[in-house]
């Protein structure tokens, strides 16, 4: 089984969840060209001010997009 990522931006302000809502999309389109597999994707409000846009993926593709994308964090998955 190969191990997974859960790369994460996030974004901060009233209108947090709307720009990480938005940086999905940009995110989605990233997928599509690349052709990148991913496992989950999606974004969460942490609180009223605070919310993050996240893909999951093998952590094989994790140098890959860190270099192309600039996620602030990354966490393992099981």
């Amino acid at each position: 089984m190969k191990k997974k990522v859960k790369l994460v931006w996030q974004f901060y302000g009233m209108d947090a969840l709307k720009i990480a809502e938005h940086h999905l999309v940009h995110l989605n389109e990233y997928i599509q060209t690349e052709k990148i597999v991913v496992t989950d994707k999606g974004t969460e409000l942490i609180n009223e001010l605070s919310a993050v846009s996240f893909i999951v993926v093998e952590d094989s593709l994790v140098k890959k997009l860190r270099i192309a994308l600039n996620p602030q964090k990354g966490f393992w998955v099981k």
